[in-house]
């Protein structure tokens, strides 16, 4: 069996993210590190606890938001808000639920909540100016929004620019999401490399460029690995490291390998499998090991509970497991499974697209 290279500093890190496991206590830690789900149970006992605190209130709108329970969200963080005006985290939080509704509001409706977005966001960037989580939000609002409900993607680049002379690693990062969002991937790669650059310890910026090298046009699996294995040795207790790693161990053929890191991530973060599903699918894009990938998929089916609101959802796993049936000639699990993903998301599209080939 072919280990990592770096398997023994990893091991030890990740006795380090398991041990803190026991000593996470508090919401903003577990939101910090993706851990969802147990931070939705403590801020629920929290609240319980105290339901006119400010910060509850708080932790629960995010909790809901992050679970696209919007209209409690929006009910928690406007009481944050009533209850401690002067916090700019509270506000930023009012606003990105303001935010999110706007995808599932009518055309007058949008333009009233994206108005609101932006006060809220004026509102927080007043109270903490130097703020870039709440400079990136700006960024995210003038890009996304369109120009009939206050976007501008001038000004969104203009808040880029402001955000590079602040925090460069987060600056560099907005910059990468506006040519994204633009179609010049020519530049992802510069822009990636200078946020590591700025910042070495930004483990979102090690993640991004990881995921950049795992892309078709860019893949290299090598790279890949280097980076995700930068981000691991930042925080070992964040899924997202294992996901790229895993994925970026197979693409280099590293069968062996990937499946011994996928024992140690769920040492590490025993409640999200969703590195099973990053390393089925490299197998299934690959057309290699069918039969192990079908393997992964299914152990993520039958033993995620309830998967991370980051993680896949069911109905996308579902029909990832589809597309390994049909590639093992296995045609009528595979419409099954295409027409579990449908059932349980009727307005998942690759599902509904692929099933084309089995009427």
């Amino acid at each position: 069996m072919r280990i990592l290279p770096h398997l023994r500093v990893l091991l030890a890190l990740l006795l380090v993210a398991i041990t803190a496991h026991s000593a996470e206590l508090d919401v903003e830690s577990l939101i910090n590190n993706g851990h969802w789900k147990r931070a939705r149970s403590l801020a629920e006992e929290v609240f319980r606890a105290k339901p006119n605190d400010a910060r509850a209130n708080y932790w629960m709108a995010r909790v809901r938001r992050q679970f696209k329970v919007l209209d409690d969200a929006v009910k928690y963080a406007a009481s944050a808000v009533r209850l401690d005006p002067k916090v700019s985290a509270y506000h930023r939080e009012l606003a990105r639920v303001y935010f999110d509704q706007i995808e599932s509001a009518s055309v007058f409706s949008a333009i009233a909540l994206a108005k609101k977005s932006r006060a809220e966001l004026d509102t927080a960037r007043e109270l903490a100016p130097n703020d870039p989580a709440i400079l990136y939000d700006q960024v995210l609002f003038f890009q996304q929004v369109p120009g009939m409900a206050g976007g501008d993607k001038h000004r969104a680049t203009q808040l880029a620019n402001s955000l590079l002379q602040i925090d460069p690693a987060r600056g560099y990062q907005a910059l990468a999401y506006i040519a994204r969002q633009e179609r010049h991937e020519d530049q992802l790669g510069e822009l990636f490399q200078k946020a590591i650059e700025a910042n070495p310890r930004d483990y979102d910026a090690q993640i991004n460029f990881a995921n950049y090298y795992l892309s078709p046009a860019q893949l290299n699996g090598k790279v890949a690995e280097q980076q995700a294995l930068a981000a691991l040795a930042l925080n070992a207790d964040r899924v997202e490291g294992y996901r790229v790693l895993t994925a970026a161990l197979i693409y280099q053929k590293r069968y062996d390998a990937a499946a011994e890191m996928l024992r140690h991530a769920e040492i590490a973060i025993p409640d999200d499998l969703s590195p099973y599903v990053s390393a089925a699918r490299a197998l299934l894009r690959e057309g290699a090991n069918l039969s192990t990938s079908e393997a992964w998929l299914q152990k993520y089916l039958n033993e995620s509970k309830e998967p991370e609101p980051t993680a896949p959802p069911f109905a996308a796993v579902h029909w990832s497991l589809g597309l390994v049936f049909e590639k093992l000639g296995r045609t009528g699990d595979a419409k099954r499974e295409l027409e579990t993903a449908l059932r349980l998301n009727p307005e998942f599209e690759p599902a509904r697209e692929d099933l084309k080939r089995f009427k």
